[in-house]
């Protein structure tokens, strides 16, 4: 048996593989299976697929001993017409599954990267816009397809040439809020990236999101007025 691999999905913590698998130019089926890793995916839609063939095969053997049983018969029995077109349980759930979550993403992927390039974004407007929306910091890091769907319908609808540069003007005017507190605390440089490291771990404020930074003011303002108290 031939079997080609093929990889839908792919990030930190996840992997998504469909393999399909030929014999003698048949089609036997496909299987879908997801891993911490590529190849435990794989091996796992490799084993599911083997056991679809498995099942198949042995369908396939109890139709064709029934139909000798048959042919020596000298009484042919018809199955209604319902009964004709009722598809095997086993069928039905793939089925459901599939509509439910498609095996390959890659059509939803290329449309998201088509509207990327519609609205001439750079990676950082991306981060941005995506953090703001789902919580994602990279595109690569959404492992549900339900998010992938969402994350195509909400660029559709926007019309945002650079939404990095409409988030930069709260991100100066917070950046702008805390020096002036810094100066007030009288902290220098190491002790503010010593700060955002302990409480973000980060370096620098340019790596905070525009909620990170929010609470790294108030923070600052907290710190501000325990020692006015004092």
């Amino acid at each position: 048996m031939r079997i080609e691999s093929k990889l839908c999905h792919i990030s930190e913590n996840k992997s998504v593989v469909q393999v399909n698998g030929w014999l003698n130019g048949r089609n036997l089926g496909s299987a879908l299976a997801e891993g911490t890793t590529v190849e435990e995916a794989e091996d796992k839609a490799i084993s599911r697929l083997n056991k679809r063939i498995n099942v198949v095969t042995k369908e396939e053997a109890s139709i064709n001993t029934s139909n000798e049983h048959k042919s020596i018969t000298p009484m042919k029995i018809e199955l209604p017409n319902s009964e004709k077109t009722k598809l095997p349980k086993r069928d039905k759930v793939e089925n459901i599954n599939i509509n439910h979550e498609p095996s390959d993403w890659s059509r939803e992927l290329t449309a998201i990267d088509a509207e990327i390039e519609r609205l001439k974004w750079s990676r950082d407007d991306e981060i941005n816009y995506l953090e703001k929306t789902l919580g994602y910091n990279n595109r690569n890091k959404i492992t549900n397809y339900t998010d992938i769907v969402k994350y195509l319908s909400l660029l559709k609808k926007t019309d945002i040439q650079n939404p990095l540069k409409v988030a930069n003007g709260n991100l100066n005017t917070l950046i702008e809020e805390s020096d002036i507190i810094l100066r007030d605390l009288s902290w220098d440089h190491k002790q503010g990236r010593e700060f955002l490291q302990k409480e973000f771990n980060v370096l620098t404020r340019k790596e905070l999101s525009e909620t990170q930074l929010v609470s790294f003011v108030e923070k600052l303002k907290l710190i501000r007025n325990q020692n006015l108290a004092h």
